[in-house]
């Protein structure tokens, strides 16, 4: 008995470690951030290079996620805070949606609904084996990535309160 709960126990602790190490993200801080140049909802296309020079948060989401919905809640208003503010070293914010669907139009509709009107949207119907998610490593939803103007990654899937706090910290004081 005493060797079934060890052998049990060692099999949990595998587990563990090894679900713990699956899903730790592949970039950190100071790495190049993958280029990509993918078509939008609006058909045109998206590359990494356009966002250079500015705070850039590529948020994977789904519109069949609960975590991801109620964070959509709050974008807006970080998008409305610091689209056009002025950083110590960026001008400006701009936040590219990476929907994760099985249907573009269940994307859409909730783009609509959660009003997150700006034009830096992709959706991609192959969910987590989309080009974007495997380019970025993504195997779970939502999460995020900072990328600064220099299109290096700065925050690894922060909470959006950390988000705030970094991009407050980075404006410019005049």
């Amino acid at each position: 008995m005493k060797n079934i709960v060890l052998s049990a126990l060692l099999v949990l602790t595998l587990f563990w470690i090894v679900r713990y190490f699956y899903f730790l993200p592949r970039l950190v801080y100071g790495e190049p951030a993958p280029v990509f140049n993918e078509k939008g909802i609006d058909d045109s296309y998206i590359s990494l290079d356009q966002y250079k020079g500015k705070y850039l948060l590529i948020d994977f989401w789904g519109s069949w996620c609960g975590p991801c919905r109620k964070e959509n809640k709050i974008l807006p208003f970080l998008y409305t805070r610091y689209k056009d503010a002025e950083f110590k070293t960026a001008s400006g914010f701009r936040i590219l949606n990476v929907g994760l669907e099985d249907n573009k139009e269940s994307g859409l509709n909730a783009i609509r609904t959660d009003q997150l009107n700006w034009k830096d949207q992709i959706i991609q119907t192959e969910m987590l084996k989309s080009k974007m998610a495997k380019l970025y490593e993504i195997k779970q939803i939502p999460f995020k990535y900072l990328i600064g103007p220099d299109s290096k990654v700065v925050l690894t899937n922060p909470d959006l309160k950390e988000l705030d706090d970094f991009l407050a910290h980075n404006l410019k004081k005049n």
